[in-house]
């Protein structure tokens, strides 16, 4: 009887131990996602502040700091503008522009 506190005071050691390093993969686990995540806003909200490319249909998505924009624009050079602002955005490593113009019906 005289080791159990000992003993408790071990476990309760090692449980502590272990709920720190368990704890800290989960966060390392998680930080890029919340990055990705604030990178995506970031560059939907770029996109959003521009008068011409706000009225376009782009799907933003980032995975491990790259950017991939879909959807479609007016013209090439409305391609190019959205590229370089999300190329802009902090954290973005680089950007997959997917972009494309959008068909207009012929008025012939």
């Amino acid at each position: 009887m005289t080791h159990l506190p000992a003993l408790a005071a071990w476990v309760l050691a090692v449980l502590l131990v272990a709920a720190t390093f368990y704890s800290g993969e989960l966060g390392a686990q998680a930080k890029p996602a919340s990055t990705d995540a604030s990178i995506t806003t970031q560059v939907q909200n770029v996109i959003a502040r521009d008068h011409v490319l706000r009225a376009m249909q782009i799907r933003v998505e980032t995975q491990s700091g790259v950017v991939n924009l879909n959807g479609f624009v007016r013209s090439v050079d409305d391609i190019a503008k959205a590229g370089d602002l999300a190329r802009g955005v902090s954290g973005v490593s680089a950007v997959r522009n997917g972009l494309r113009v959008e068909n207009r019906p012929s008025r012939a």
